[in-house]
């Protein structure tokens, strides 16, 4: 089940696909359930694409993505695997707390009248997500004139950060420099259009399968198709009928799978 705001809920399946921005060719598509956000998606993506593109020989230096899929873990390890996000940090993120210098050395923070806010421990949200909390002493802030505006119903002042906070610096300077509207152009004029193609024309408006397997299997055919099309349009010299012979064993494969898979499906009896 799927939840948007300003949507209706529906049983829907979480499309997910990697385009190379060069020639807008779909380098990978999955179907995963509705349920998820696509932020968790974004490390078997990641992968799959990697593993995919060495086997032919080449290397992915750089990840194009919305929003949506904006995590520190998810920047942590594209930075790991040597890739560069370019994926703008998510709304309510704030890279600096106005009036609460950071000093990175002492791991702690300043207050306006120069207390202390020392990091004191780990917590976990429901989410999951790890942050570390910072808070003054109590004494500090029941001495403070400024107490009755900067925290009026708290015995202190408290700062939560998230422990991939570098990590989310980084990818929010990449975001605003002049490289990175540039690559927020590139994604929305190569990417978003391909997603749009394959729901008008393509048939993934509606599944008409049920099940994980039989949904990516639609996706994965008309990806296939998409592809097709692309080649026949830019591949330059015409293809030959040994690689049309190729593409058709190659579906028909693919329908034989399905057909087997839709044979195998138990029917329900009515009793008598």
């Amino acid at each position: 089940m799927s939840v948007k705001p300003g949507k209706a809920r529906k049983l829907n399946y979480h499309c997910s696909m990697a385009v190379d921005t060069a020639e807008g060719v779909i380098s990978h598509i999955q179907a995963d359930f509705a349920d998820g956000r696509d932020s968790q998606y974004l490390t078997d993506i990641g992968l799959r694409v990697q593993n995919r593109l060495r086997k032919n020989e080449l290397i992915m230096t750089d990840l194009l993505a919305d929003a949506g899929y904006s995590n520190g873990a998810n920047y942590h390890f594209l930075e790991q695997r040597k890739v560069t996000g370019w994926i703008p940090v998510f709304g309510k993120y704030k890279p600096k707390i106005e009036g609460f210098p950071y000093n990175k050395e002492r791991d702690e923070y300043r207050c306006p009248m120069n207390r202390p806010l020392p990091f004191k421990a780990f917590y976990t949200n429901r989410d999951g997500s790890v942050l570390k909390n910072y808070w003054a002493a109590p004494k500090d802030c029941k001495a403070c004139p400024m107490k009755p505006q900067c925290v009026p119903n708290t015995k202190c002042k408290k700062i939560i950060r998230t422990i991939y906070d570098e990590q989310y610096l980084r990818a929010y300077a990449r975001q605003h420099s002049e490289r990175g509207k540039r690559m927020k152009n590139l994604r929305q004029s190569t990417v978003e259009p391909v997603f749009g193609s394959l729901t008008q024309f393509y048939g993934l408006r509606k599944i008409g399968v049920l099940g994980k397997a039989g949904a990516h299997k639609v996706m994965l055919m008309a990806a296939i198709a998409f592809n097709l099309k692309k080649y026949l349009k830019k591949g330059g010299r015409k293809p030959s009928i040994g690689v049309f012979k190729t593409i058709m064993d190659a579906l028909q494969g693919c329908l034989t799978i399905i057909r087997q898979y839709i044979q195998s499906r138990p029917v329900p009896l009515k009793a008598p």
